[in-house]
């Protein structure tokens, strides 16, 4: 990922505030800048709120459960850091399947 599109995702800005230059280097796609947002959002374990990801992907709950998919897959430690939500999103998750 170029290092000028992972600032601007780092740095909350939507599509339509990015350069020229970080659009370009896009293609011009807002869909390609979705899809890298998501990419660092869950590569960096980073929360759903309070970030760009939610723009994106407008189910938190999918976020969470693809993001520990990730982490288990790719062998990254479990994100402690969110461990205040993803005990939320268990207890929501076994009072649905109940």
């Amino acid at each position: 990922m170029n290092t000028d599109v992972e600032f601007h995702i780092r740095q909350n800005y939507p599509w339509n505030k990015l350069p020229a230059n970080v659009r370009q280097s896009l293609g011009n796609s807002q869909r390609e800048y979705e899809k890298q947002v998501l990419l660092y959002s869950i590569r960096n374990q980073l929360r759903f709120r309070n970030n760009l990801v939610r723009h994106v992907k407008k189910d938190e709950r999918k976020y969470y459960e693809e993001l520990l998919k990730y982490s288990r897959d790719h062998l990254m430690l479990y994100p402690y850091h969110l461990s205040d939500i993803m005990v939320k999103v268990c207890i929501e998750y076994l009072a649905c399947v109940q």
